[in-house]
């Protein structure tokens, strides 16, 4: 049997535009004369286009066919565009006679790839072209194998970009899961497949225009990925090895077969507080591949793949919180005044900074005051508490003073402080009238 294969493009498929090809039906011929022929065409043997390399069909209508012409004589003018069917369709009837000669019967068929999800494979159907009226004559063959071969092809974007996780805020650092971000990728298939990640290094490279003390090693590893919105999708941590991002099943021809994927990257409470303090930009490529499944066709394996970047950018971000506001130095016995008052207050600033910093304290005034009476501040020493390590003890006074120096970057770190004043100053608490003397005290990270 003769066979007509027509091979959709595709760029039709992607674009789900029209695809427009002629073929030759047959050859048509008659004995003496032909007097006034209808040339009609359906589909026999199947009510559908049916693969013939796995399963599944492709219905008729997709395929609208036009007669172009016999033999020389162009006929698209005059003749019907017909949807395939199972019911005979008339492309052209009550031809001149003196206009019909025999020769090639050339058919213009056109493929409506919209609405229509192919999935790649070739799916078959008997076509028949007959020509009656009174000595209509005849069109050889009679039938032959009408056949649409549909390419296995699955189409990313040239280039994927940069994603970036944009660590611009400290509560990043106190949500349970971390930070997220999405990045969407728009796909293109005829097949179904598996999407898989690796990365180009074990490492971020690190840049910053910020002050560090030390560059960071950050592991790859410290990111997951995994695919939001699919049924089958698996999460993996970032690694130089290909990672698969769904099972064995993978993802199967999309709807009208382009979709978008949302590639969702993570970085944990834990990693993010461990391995991305330091403010600066952490970078590594990425190539993402997308892989045919094996038992699909055709035959053999089919990739693709687009290059892309993972960025972390951790900006400056810093935070002194008092966890008491008002701390309270009682003198209640003469021991006090002999000995001196000390009190411990754990916990009393809980510290972030994503740069290293400096830690200073001052006073807003001049003394301690109540009412019209004044005390001076340096009867006041500021200072760590037993354990704590670290810090310097200040004697305070309105210009700051620094606690700490140049420590590496933080988030919540907890000061234990220790207020005191020592025996040697309590000689200038004599002599005052009782009563609560007060001033303000600033924790900053920059002397002002």
């Amino acid at each position: 049997m003769a066979q007509v294969t027509i091979s959709l493009p595709q760029a039709n498929i992607q674009g789900r535009t029209d695809y427009i090809q002629s073929f030759t039906g047959g050859q048509y011929s008659f004995t003496l004369i032909a007097l006034l022929p209808t040339i009609s065409t359906r589909a026999i043997n199947s009510t559908s286009f049916v693969s013939t390399t796995g399963g599944g069909t492709v219905p008729l209508n997709v395929a609208h066919l036009k007669l172009e012409k016999i033999n020389n004589l162009s006929l698209l003018g005059s003749s019907n565009d017909v949807i395939l069917s199972t019911t005979n369709q008339i492309l052209i009837s009550s031809l001149a006679t003196v206009s019909l000669s025999a020769g090639p019967v050339i058919i213009n068929s056109r493929f409506v790839t919209a609405n229509q999800t192919w999935v790649a494979g070739i799916y078959k159907t008997t076509l028949s072209l007959t020509a009656s009226g009174i000595l209509g004559g005849t069109i050889t063959p009679a039938s032959q194998d009408f056949s649409i071969d549909v390419p296995g092809f699955i189409s990313p974007p040239a280039s994927i970009g940069t994603t970036s996780i944009l660590v611009n805020d400290l509560s990043y650092y106190r949500a349970a899961n971390g930070i997220n971000v999405n990045s969407v990728i728009p796909l293109s298939t005829t097949v179904p497949y598996i999407p898989s990640i690796k990365s180009g290094n074990t490492q971020f490279s690190f840049s910053s225009n910020s002050a560090f003390n030390t560059t960071p090693v950050t592991p790859v590893s410290t990111v997951n990925t995994t695919l939001t919105g699919i049924a089958n999708a698996t999460s993996a941590a970032l690694s130089t090895t290909d990672q698969s991002l769904t099972n064995t099943a993978g993802i199967a021809v999309p709807t009208n077969n382009n979709q978008t994927l949302t590639y969702t990257y993570n970085i944990g409470l834990n990693q993010l507080k461990t391995n991305f303090i330091q403010a600066g930009t952490y970078s590594v490529p990425l190539t993402y591949s997308w892989n045919k499944l094996s038992s699909a066709y055709p035959s053999g394996s089919l990739q693709a793949q687009a290059n892309g970047n993972l960025s972390v950018v951790v900006s400056d971000l810093g935070e002194i919180v008092a966890n008491q506001q008002t701390v309270n130095l009682a003198f209640a016995t003469a021991n006090d005044y002999k000995n001196g008052v000390n009190l411990n207050m754990p916990a009393h600033l809980k510290v972030s900074k994503t740069t290293p910093y400096n830690l200073y304290v001052r006073a807003t005034s001049t003394s301690f005051t109540a009412g019209a009476n004044s005390i001076p501040l340096n009867v006041l020493r500021i200072g760590p508490m037993a354990g704590q390590s670290g810090m310097n003890t200040i004697t305070l006074s309105t210009t700051a003073q620094q606690l700490i120096q140049n420590a590496d970057p933080v988030i919540d770190r907890n000061l234990n402080i220790l207020y005191s004043i020592p025996a040697s100053a309590t000689g200038m608490l004599l002599n005052k009238p009782a009563g609560a003397y007060s001033a303000n005290i600033i924790f900053s990270f920059v002397a002002p």
